[in-house]
C-alpha cells in the first residue's frame, strides 16, 4: 500500500473557496515574492509534533478485506482460471492439453472443485499471513513513518483574519499574507486534468476503524487543537520539487509559483516600512495585476479588515 501512495487518487471533498491564504513572516519577502517559491515540508518536520500519528485501529479492517474478497471474485472467475491455466500449459509445453481438461484432471486428482480449493487457499493466506501482516502495529508505524518522511505539504488556511494565525505565523502581525486564487491552474494538475490537487485537513481527536473508512480523517487529519488553522494542503513527493536548498541533513524543498496565481498580498498591521517596499519592489517587478492591502484590527468584531495600505 505505501508504495502506490498517490493523493491525487483520492476523492476530494468540496470544492476549496475562490481564495486561500498563507501568513508568512517577514523575512519570507525573499524566497517567497521576491523569489517566487513556496516551502513543501515533510510531514515529519511540520510544527505539529503529532502530524504524523496513529489515526486507525487497523490498517485492513472489514472495507480493505472486503475489496481483497472482491478482487479474489474477480482473479478466480472461470474465465480467467481457464487464462490462467492455459498459460501455464504453454509454459510448461503442454498447449495440446485443452485448459477444460487440465481443470477436470486435477479435480480429479484433489478430489473436489479446484477452482473452490484455489479460493480456499488464498482466502487463507490472507486471513492468517496477509491481514496479520498489514495490521501489525509495527507495520503500521512502519508505514505512518513512510509517508511522513516521503510527503511534502505545502498549506494554507481558509482565513486571512484569525488572529492565532497572524501570531504563530507571520511575526505577531508583522509579517504579511499571500493570497492565492484556487481556480489558477497551479492548483488543479491533478491526472486527469480536472479536479483541484487541494486537500482539506480534517481535525479529530480519535481513531477511524480504518483507512478506507475515512481517507481525509486517517491520512489527512489533524488533532482538534489545530482547528483553528482551517488548513488546506498541497502534497506532493521528492523529486517534484523544483529545487532543495540548505544543510543536507535538514533540506528545504522549494517549489515555483506562478505569479499570476497570487490575488493579493496583506501587510500585517505591524509590518515595518522597509518589509513593506520589498513587498511593493517586489509587486512591481513580479506580480503587476497583484493588489496590496493592510490587514486592519477590526476590534469590535475580534477580526481583521483589508484597507488601502
Amino acid at each position: 500500500m505505501a508504495e502506490t501512495f498517490d493523493l491525487d487518487d483520492f476523492d476530494n471533498p468540496p470544492p476549496p473557496p475562490r481564495f486561500l491564504y498563507k501568513y508568512l513572516s517577514a523575512e519570507r519577502v525573499g524566497n517567497v515574492l521576491e523569489g517566487g517559491t513556496v516551502r513543501f515540508t515533510p510531514l515529519m518536520n511540520t510544527n505539529d509534533t503529532f502530524e504524523v500519528r496513529s489515526t486507525f485501529d487497523q490498517l485492513a479492517g472489514p472495507k480493505f478485506r472486503k475489496m481483497l474478497s472482491e478482487q479474489m471474485d474477480v482473479t478466480l472467475s472461470e474465465d480467467s482460471v481457464k487464462q490462467m491455466t492455459a498459460d501455464l500449459l504453454k509454459e510448461h509445453g503442454l498447449d495440446f492439453l485443452p485448459p477444460e481438461l487440465a481443470l477436470k484432471l486435477a479435480e480429479q486428482h484433489f478430489g473436489q472443485n479446484f477452482m473452490d480449493m484455489l479460493r480456499t487457499h488464498m482466502q487463507t493466506a490472507v486471513d492468517t499471513m496477509l491481514v496479520p501482516h498489514f495490521n501489525d502495529p509495527k507495520n503500521i508505524e512502519s508505514l505512518l513513518e513512510k509517508l511522513g518522511r516521503e510527503l511534502l505539504c505545502f498549506s494554507l488556511s481558509e482565513r486571512m483574519d484569525v488572529a492565532p494565525m497572524w501570531a504563530h505565523y507571520a511575526d505577531n502581525n508583522g509579517g504579511f499574507v499571500v493570497a492565492f486564487d484556487t481556480e489558477h491552474e497551479w492548483f488543479q494538475r491533478r491526472k486527469d486534468g480536472k479536479k483541484t490537487r487541494l486537500q482539506k485537513v480534517t481535525y479529530f481527536d480519535g481513531k477511524v476503524e480504518e483507512p478506507l473508512a475515512n481517507v481525509q480523517a486517517a491520512l489527512i487529519s489533524k488533532t482538534t487543537d489545530w482547528e483553528y488553522e482551517r488548513e488546506w494542503r498541497l502534497y506532493v513527493k521528492e523529486d517534484q520539487v523544483d529545487k532543495t536548498v540548505g544543510d543536507p541533513a535538514d533540506p528545504i524543498h522549494l517549489l515555483d509559483f506562478p505569479p499570476d496565481a497570487v490575488d493579493r498580498v496583506i501587510l500585517g498591521p505591524k509590518t515595518r516600512e522597509e518589509i513593506a517596499q520589498r513587498i511593493r519592489d517586489a509587486l512591481a517587478a513580479r506580480y503587476p495585476n497583484t493588489r496590496l492591502v493592510r490587514a486592519i484590527p477590526n476590534r469590535a468584531n475580534h477580526t481583521y479588515d483589508e484597507v488601502e495600505p
